[in-house]
């Protein structure tokens, strides 16, 4: 079998994994529901989580071809078989598991610590390994998930006793939704979130997840103390309006791996991606016999790997420089 990247995740020429704009594979696997997963046109065969088709078309379009997958089924190829498993990213993310000759597991993003509404990935053992690095260097190392949540929940009463309103920046996919879950398990108040959110949040439910109350926003800001808003949205300019019109101080904090404060009052260290010490202890449960890094600091994270676990490791490069899966086995 052969792996290589050409306009997404080649296995072989029978399937493409989180395909680029402009792939015209014949079958396709969506990992999950983010927008720079979701690439497909009327011809491809979509493969993908019963979950992330519906929040692909809830935000996105139909996919007039889709194939919901089970976690766990097997799919038949000419050459190999592929089965899907939660990855611990979002609603309905996956990884992705082939196997023929040799074995190769595809995470995308993923991570191993459960949250108040996802349980973290299992890792798949493999041959060899195409690991996702957004988080690839050892700067990046997350708290255990229960403390971060004990520190929001501690900012945000010490906010709200000072009369502040209190502003919450997560993905409207993913990240919205467990803070939505958050505020009514932690702090007992039941958030606004806007329209994206709540529109998502009614697909996570429809699939099971319980996120317990929540307020659509329309110009009803005097209805919570928090409103939940996509990242994109919470800009100064939004605060300077919250402030005009609610007559208070409005706080704002976001929710992400990356610790990049710009206006943000606090940030949460809460990401949907592994840090640096899942990454490696995903591999040293997987024990695969090389490893193949994408996405964010791939020269590094495998350095690391070469050096820290003593495994053949490189980034995952074009098929005009990528070598068939025997030479690394």
């Amino acid at each position: 079998m052969e792996v290589f990247e050409q306009k997404g995740i080649c296995i072989n020429s029978s399937l493409v994994i989180d395909p680029a704009n402009g792939s015209n594979a014949d079958t396709v696997l969506i990992s999950h529901a983010h927008s720079d997963h979701v690439h497909f046109n009327g011809k491809n065969s979509v493969l993908c989580s019963k979950p992330t088709l519906s929040l692909i078309e809830q935000n996105f379009k139909k996919a007039k071809n889709a194939l919901p997958l089970k976690n766990g089924k097997k799919i038949e190829f000419d050459e190999f078989t592929l089965s899907v498993h939660n990855s611990g990213h979002i609603l309905g993310s996956v990884q992705a598991l082939i196997e023929g000759n040799k074995s190769i597991a595809v995470t995308s993003d993923f991570k191993l610590q459960d949250s108040l509404i996802q349980k973290g990935a299992v890792p798949l053992h493999c041959d060899t390994l195409v690991i996702e690095s957004t988080f690839g260097l050892p700067d990046y190392s997350f708290p255990p998930r229960s403390e971060v949540y004990e520190r929001m929940a501690l900012w945000i009463k010490k906010n709200i006793k000072k009369n502040n309103y209190v502003l919450l920046a997560g993905y409207s996919t993913g990240k919205a939704q467990e803070l939505t879950a958050f505020c009514n398990a932690f702090l007992g108040i039941v958030p606004l979130v806007h329209e994206r959110v709540y529109n998502n949040n009614k697909v996570y439910e429809k699939h099971g997840v319980s996120l317990g109350e929540y307020i659509k926003l329309d110009h009803n800001l005097q209805d919570s103390s928090i409103l939940i808003m996509p990242p994109a949205l919470c800009s100064r300019h939004l605060v300077q309006a919250l402030q005009f019109s609610l007559n208070k101080r409005v706080v704002c904090a976001k929710a992400t791996g990356w610790n990049y404060r710009h206006h943000f009052d606090e940030v949460f260290p809460l990401s949907d991606h592994a840090d640096f010490n899942q990454l490696i202890e995903y591999i040293k449960q997987a024990e695969p016999k090389n490893v193949l890094t994408m996405h964010g600091f791939a020269r590094e994270l495998a350095s690391s790997i070469k050096r820290k676990l003593k495994i053949p490791a490189r980034p995952l490069e074009s098929r005009n420089y990528q070598q068939s899966l025997p030479e690394f086995v």
